[in-house]
């Protein structure tokens, strides 16, 4: 149930829902958007409103390989030897 709210969501924010009403040049510039976002990212924008929604890391394809959808956001900082040496 919670793949399939996430799956009409997707559907919604990408304008699939209501395609006469969106002008083509909307729909050009939306796809455009998505398409950058997935080169970029690897997620699609979709993903991005989701994942600022549910304040995690949050992905719909990954639904197609049976995993989560969406992760707790786990940050990661890598320190360079110059920054190690200096705190030390």
């Amino acid at each position: 149930m919670r793949a399939l709210s996430f799956i009409l969501c997707a559907v919604v924010l990408s304008n699939c829902a209501a395609v006469v009403a969106v002008p083509p040049i909307i729909q050009y510039v939306s796809t455009a958007a998505t398409l950058v976002s997935y080169v970029a990212t690897g997620k699609g924008t979709s993903d991005h409103v989701i994942s600022a929604i549910t304040e995690q890391d949050c992905a719909l394809h990954r639904a197609l390989f049976e995993e989560e959808i969406c992760f707790e956001e786990t940050q990661t900082i890598a320190m360079t030897d110059a920054a190690a040496r200096g705190a030390e």
